[in-house]
């Protein structure tokens, strides 16, 4: 695979990701997430993890990044939205992700 082929199959994303503990605009949090990829420490977030939300109740995560995944499952981050339609808001504000297409 020549370099031009690489730089083409490589995404960077500058959005922070999501992890446990992470709040919404609604004043909620993420309440779980994965048990093997961790960010800093805490498990990330991804696609139908479970976040509470005080103005609806619990709900879930509906948007993920397509081609970053754990274990197959899209991981959240920054600005992505939940069933209620409140949006993501990631404390990991320094963090670059680079992740194959």
């Amino acid at each position: 695979m020549s370099i031009s082929e690489i730089n083409r199959k490589i995404e960077v994303y500058m959005k922070g990701v999501i992890c446990i503990g992470d709040k919404t605009t609604h004043g909620g949090q993420v309440l779980s997430g994965s048990g093997k990829m961790k960010f800093a420490g805490i498990g990330v977030a991804r696609l139908n993890d479970p976040v509470s939300c005080p103005q609806h109740g619990n709900t879930f995560i509906i948007e993920a990044h397509p081609s970053f995944k754990d274990n197959g499952i899209p991981v959240a981050f920054h600005g992505h939205r939940c069933g209620c339609g409140c949006t993501l808001i990631s404390s990991q504000k320094g963090a670059t992700v680079i992740a194959m297409r």
